[in-house]
């Protein structure tokens, strides 16, 4: 049971690593939805100023992946970081 502080902290980094790998996931699969859409537009209307919404929307979802992507190494990082730690060095 000495360990149980650190067990539940390594836990608490686990989850945010996941949700932030879940949302990396879920914007580029909005990404491709969004994109298919515009293309779909374009075509139905014949209106080509729809084409240069998909890469604005690639551009700003990039971003957005890249945002989650790195917040997600750095807590694997502190997943590490903790992960070395004494028991009583965690508060």
């Amino acid at each position: 049971m000495a360990n149980e502080n650190k067990i539940k902290h390594l836990e608490f980094i686990q989850l945010t690593i996941i949700r932030m790998n879940v949302n990396s996931f879920l914007v580029k699969g909005w990404l491709i939805t969004l994109v298919a859409a515009v293309f779909v537009l374009s075509q139905k209307d014949t209106n080509k100023a729809f084409l240069w919404f998909a890469p604005f929307a690639a551009l700003l979802f990039w971003m957005l992946d890249g945002f989650f992507v790195s917040t997600e190494r750095k807590y694997r990082g502190l997943y590490d970081d903790v992960r070395k730690l004494n028991e009583s060095q965690i508060y």
